[in-house]
């Protein structure tokens, strides 16, 4: 298979999706906190870690390639958690994949324009110092697909959230990257949606804050399954 994954632990099957530019280490703590209690679905992204770096890149072809990661472990009920790239993978798993249970969303946007100010420039600005690098290197091209990825997509509209009928946890940090009131109007628009700002915590909830992010994490999963 072309997309590369790792399962670790036993239990309810939970699929973790990293950010944009990382892999799935960033679950590394994560795993050691969960997997005695769930078994974890580590997936590296297409054109990240050890996935394959080729054919289209667009949140709805991540989306498309945890669905096949899922048709091959044969698994038929999971939840995901999600960190901002991830996170907006796994909306869009909400709305189309009905073996997803519960979600759990961190760092997300609905669209380019709801990254704060400064952070859309950085990013724009990357992207140009970039170019000339282009030309010959292959890492600069994929990095520069990657940069532009986040400036073109996600294009989600908060009614099409309505789709999405299981509960979910959105997580931000109180200084994250993301717009407070787009974090604020995906857990409103969402029907069974929880919203969660992390005290001081930054956009990498997982680094950043990760004791007061795993509280929350392992307090939600525990009412879902406990409620089932």
């Amino acid at each position: 298979m072309d997309i590369y994954y790792e399962v670790i632990g036993n239990g309810f099957p939970i699929v973790c999706l990293h950010g944009n530019g990382e892999d799935h280490h960033i679950f590394d703590d994560l795993t050691t906190t969960l997997s005695q209690q769930y078994q974890l679905i580590l997936i590296d992204s297409r054109y990240h870690g050890k996935s394959i770096h080729q054919g289209e890149l667009s949140y709805y072809q991540m989306m498309n390639d945890v669905m096949k990661v899922v048709d091959e472990l044969n698994i038929q009920e999971y939840d995901v958690i999600g960190f901002s790239d991830g996170g907006i993978v796994s909306l869009l798993l909400g709305m189309n994949d009905q073996r997803l249970k519960h979600i759990i969303s961190m760092g997300a946007n609905t669209k380019p324009q709801m990254l704060k100010r400064i952070y859309y420039f950085t990013f724009y600005l990357q992207m140009i110092c970039l170019l000339p690098f282009c030309i010959y290197n292959k890492k600069a091209r994929v990095q520069f697909k990657l940069l532009r990825l986040m400036l073109k997509e996600p294009q989600i509209e908060y009614t099409s959230l309505e789709k999405v009928k299981v509960p979910v946890l959105i997580m931000a940090g109180e200084h994250d990257m993301i717009k407070e009131e787009d974090t604020r109007q995906m857990a409103e628009a969402l029907p069974y949606g929880i919203m969660r700002i992390i005290k001081g915590g930054n956009h990498v909830l997982l680094k950043d804050s990760f004791q007061q992010t795993m509280k929350e994490i392992q307090l939600f999963l525990d009412i879902c399954h406990k409620e089932e």
